[in-house]
């Protein structure tokens, strides 16, 4: 008898755990563009930077503030640890050298499930990833299990306004990640690089957005060459279109070539209704969705 009470006690403790991972939402940032997120049962890996902190982090082929060719970037700080097993999904908004690292493509399994850009799916696979799913504008795919459903759902990421620099950076996703398990949704905006441009507001024909993950660092802002990626004022442009439950900015403070500070962007939303919504965390930090 007492051997049959705990083994149901053990089962009913396992039932439990798992009734708690497919409820619990959480995000983990890893650093620059690279952060986790648990959504229920699912867990995702975004741009995975996940190089030493050193002078000489990564090279880039043009800096963004000077166009020094070849140029190394320092990164101030180590990227957070973090559990590398059991990951569902790989998600790359554009394989550049400061989204995709080559720590990263030595690392990781390269049996993982990818989703990148459709036109970055050869690329990735040459590196070794061969369940590449390249995705499109408007594109999307399903992850299922049992009753909890993943989609992604690529859309327009503008890297920079003007040209020629707007061509010569290419194309890359956000991404819309919807969670749904029974009725509860639960729906993220991922930026990627992007800065503002008017489509960004057709996103709200998803529905509501719970999350927005911005980029941030207004990269080349300092420069001649041009800005590539989201300042304060765009990412106010942003929040204003989609008014999101919570804001959680990445893609700042880790890397030299992040040149807006994020508290920038904290006290630009301080004069707004929305500045309860911000949510600034450090290096490895978690929070609860």
């Amino acid at each position: 008898m007492k051997s049959l009470k705990i083994t149901m006690l053990v089962v009913l403790i396992a039932f439990t755990q798992l009734a708690i991972a497919q409820t619990a939402k959480s995000f983990q940032w890893i650093g620059g563009p690279t952060y986790v997120l648990h959504l229920g049962s699912f867990k995702i890996l975004t741009d995975p930077m996940l190089s030493p902190k050193s002078d000489t982090a990564f090279f880039i082929a043009k800096h963004p503030t000077t166009g020094a060719l070849n140029a190394p970037i320092q990164r101030y700080i180590a990227p957070a640890k973090f559990d590398t097993s059991y990951i569902d999904l790989l998600l790359i908004s554009h394989p550049h050298a400061d989204h995709f690292d080559k720590e990263a493509k030595a690392a990781l399994n390269k049996q993982l499930f990818v989703i990148a850009p459709g036109v970055n799916k050869d690329l990735i696979k040459s590196w070794g990833f061969t369940r590449t799913t390249g995705l499109n504008w408007g594109d999307s795919s399903v992850l299922v299990k049992g009753d909890e459903t993943l989609r992604i759902i690529a859309v327009e990421a503008m890297h920079a306004k003007d040209e020629p620099l707007k061509t010569q950076l290419g194309k890359g996703n956000g991404y819309i990640i919807e969670y749904t398990r029974g009725r509860n949704v639960y729906r993220i905006y991922w930026t990627g690089d992007t800065v503002w441009f008017d489509e960004i507001q057709d996103n709200t024909k998803y529905g509501r957005i719970n999350l927005l993950i911005p980029d941030m660092g207004s990269v080349g802002s300092d420069g001649k060459i041009g800005r590539r990626g989201l300042n304060a004022q765009d990412c106010l442009k942003i929040v204003k279109a989609l008014n999101p439950d919570r804001i959680t900015p990445v893609h700042h403070t880790t890397f030299s070539m992040y040149v807006e500070p994020i508290s920038v962007l904290q006290q630009t939303l301080d004069t707004t209704k929305y500045k309860s919504r911000l949510s600034i965390i450090k290096t490895g930090g978690i929070i609860k969705l």
